[in-house]
């Protein structure tokens, strides 16, 4: 199992739904002009944002910035619009953000609030996560002489929510000879005054990335007709080859099972940031997107010759698909692309490497101590958080698979994922939909609600295989 080794998770890949809204609901639309110093570490940004009326309350808007930048303009539909700084909205430990509520102007009957916001600042140098002991000041994102990364870890844009989709327009000003990736399909690319400018364009997404550095090396890969971009600042040819291929062979596979997802324009692109430590395993996913520490990447190559990120790759591209469990239900995003993760080893390595990871799932599952939390009822800041969500989410559907067998339980799999795209699901609609799948449907409710490690009232054999 050497070459499926992988990182020690540091930080999960999706935060909490800060404010649910009604089904199917409208994208909150960013039309954001971005510029960046990156020696002095400080970020401008004006534009608009578009949101559903029905995330405001009493008169009241609410969303999370970075602490670190003074707002300079805010209007609401034309008009001023006054607001004071608060507590973070959500309980997920964003150490550098903190809230903003604004009272909106008279009401008005739109279906969507107008907002013109301009602020800027610098980043708050934070331990990259990974580099210091206390993870709840740590923090990925940061803007230096070496790289740009900005993600909805930081709050650089005003955050309505998570896991709800979003469109985005955005232009973003860097010095020249820097090269960005950003979230969506770059639509302009041009140099002004000394400055690198570029256009993307997101129309599906949860997120706005901005990623940059003045040493990417691209490498462009045709494999098996999917076409990958690899950004790298010093890995080995060899092993940016063997990731390309790896790429195109998960995302194949998924597609065959699950159906199409949102991969803007048809391009993987796999980014090694800059950074020396970070979030572990593969890093985390957006819509066509991996982001991926170089640093912990190149750690590994240097323990061990035959390192490969395949299994956290396979989990990170899961997350096309798997994206929309909100609030506490984010274990569903988890579970689902960790499960898949395990699906790619069966059909592209061994049935001997699965065995080997089911088995380690069950030996950390079966370690939990007997209060540990429930499926049900686990929280992403709980200690044994990672092992429930992912390892005994993963010996669930697991079980459930071979309740159904392979036919039935893709087909459910395709059927969950397009049922609930593009809206928020919880641990109740998990409950129901799997319920009315399943001729044993006493099967769920053990696997959810019981505390500590496997479920003692399951079909063990079930569990094992």
């Amino acid at each position: 199992m050497r070459s499926l080794r992988i990182f020690v998770s540091i930080l999960i890949l999706t935060i909490p739904v800060l404010l649910y809204a009604e089904d199917r609901p409208s994208p909150t639309t960013y039309d954001l002009q971005v510029s960046i110093e990156p020696v002095a570490g400080t970020i401008a940004v004006h534009g608009t944002v578009d949101v559903p009326s029905s995330v405001a309350t009493a008169a009241i808007l609410k969303f999370n910035l970075h602490e670190t930048m003074e707002i300079t303009k805010l209007l609401i539909d034309g008009k001023s619009a006054t607001f004071a700084y608060a507590p973070l909205e959500g309980s997920f430990p964003l150490p550098a953000t903190r809230g903003v509520v604004v009272n909106l102007p008279a009401a008005s009957a739109q279906r969507m609030i107008h907002m013109e916001i301009a602020y800027q600042g610098p980043l708050m140098a934070l331990p990259e996560f990974g580099a210091s002991p206390d993870m709840r000041r740590s923090m990925d994102d940061q803007i230096n002489s070496r790289m740009v990364e900005l993600a909805f870890y930081s709050s650089w844009f005003p955050q309505f929510a998570f896991g709800l989709p979003v469109k985005s327009e955005l232009t973003l000003s860097l010095p020249q000879k820097w090269i960005s990736i950003c979230s969506g399909k770059r639509t302009e690319d041009t140099i002004a005054a000394g400055r690198a400018i570029t256009h993307w364009s997101s129309a599906k997404d949860v997120d706005i990335v901005i990623l940059a550095s003045p040493d990417y090396k691209l490498t462009q890969l045709q494999e098996s007709g999917v076409p990958v971009e690899i950004y790298d600042t010093q890995l080995p040819e060899p092993f940016i080859r063997q990731d390309g291929e790896q790429i195109a062979s998960v995302l194949k596979l998924y597609t065959a099972k699950l159906g199409e997802t949102n991969v803007p324009n048809g391009v993987v692109r796999h980014v090694y940031s800059p950074k020396r430590k970070g979030q572990g395993r593969a890093g985390f996913a957006r819509p066509g997107l991996i982001v991926t520490s170089e640093g912990r990447t190149l750690e590994g190559l240097a323990s061990d010759p035959n390192f490969s990120l395949f299994q956290g790759v396979a989990h990170e591209i899961a997350h096309y698909w798997w994206n929309f469990g909100a609030g506490q239900g984010d274990w569903i995003n988890e579970a689902f692309a960790e499960y898949f993760s395990t699906i790619a080893v069966e059909n592209l390595n061994s049935e001997s490497a699965l065995s080997a990871v089911m088995a380690d799932y069950r030996k950390q599952v079966s370690a939990l101590p007997p209060d540990a939390p429930s499926v049900s009822n686990v929280q992403m800041t709980d200690q044994s958080s990672f092992v429930i969500r992912y390892y005994k989410g993963s010996l669930m559907l697991n079980a459930i698979r071979h309740a159904m067998g392979d036919e039935k339980f893709f087909q459910a799999c395709h059927e969950f994922f397009e049922t609930y795209r593009g809206k928020p699901a919880g641990t109740e609609e998990f409950r129901s939909f799997w319920k009315s799948k399943l001729d044993q449907a006493g099967l769920i409710d053990p696997w959810l609600d019981s505390r500590g490690g496997l479920p003692p009232a399951v079909n063990e054999h079930a569990a094992q295989r």
